[in-house]
């Protein structure tokens, strides 16, 4: 066989095999947290004050786009075919914000990674599991602290939550499972707030 001959054939092979692979491909999903309680009323006027939410601290094994489901008490499952559509600790932080938006009258609540001017009140966030399971749903123990900026005074907490999924097990499920177990934290750090609010007026 002629030695020019060599790349013709190559090329053929490779239009050939472009199809095949195009059928092992599979489709991508992208999930965020999300509360189900509506959104309230818009402010009346300016904010009574600020709260800002931090990125949340999550654990190495969790801290990567796809989702990681628990599949047995010592085995974790990466499922790259459905992914985080921001980093997780931000989407926890954001989703923890709304919901004190939705909870504390008078409050303006970010939770942006940068800002332009600091608030009254910084919460942190710091997830000491996050436990999803398509069958089941979610479980979540997160330890978390509210600093008010004017006189540095702290109050801590741990909060845990968890939903059953409502889906037949499905993922779309088990990420609303998470967002509802995430609500109870975020109400627990709300009831606090609220009560450290009502204490300096």
């Amino acid at each position: 066989m002629a030695r020019g001959a060599w790349p013709l054939i190559l090329a053929a092979l490779g239009a050939l095999a472009s199809p095949c692979a195009c059928l092992h491909s599979t489709e991508v999903h992208y999930y965020t947290l999300a509360s189900k309680v509506p959104a309230g009323p818009p402010l009346s006027g300016p904010p009574q004050y600020t709260v800002h939410v931090a990125p949340a601290a999550v654990p190495e094994t969790l801290d990567r786009p796809e989702l990681v489901l628990r599949v047995s008490a010592t085995e974790l499952a990466i499922d790259d075919g459905h992914l985080w559509a921001e980093p997780l600790r931000t989407g926890i932080a954001r989703a923890v914000a709304d919901r004190l938006a939705r909870q504390l009258d008078g409050a303006l609540v970010s939770a942006s990674e940068q800002r332009a001017t600091p608030g009254d009140v910084e919460v942190t966030i710091d997830v000491q599991d996050l436990d999803v399971r398509l069958a089941s749903g979610a479980a979540i123990d997160v330890a978390w602290t509210i600093r008010w900026a004017k006189d540095g005074r702290i109050r801590s907490g741990r909060s845990a939550g968890r939903a059953h999924s409502e889906g037949g097990g499905s993922h779309d499920a088990a990420v609303a499972a998470c967002g509802v177990a995430l609500d109870s934290v975020s109400d627990d750090i709300a009831r606090s707030l609220r009560l450290d609010y009502l204490s300096r007026r």
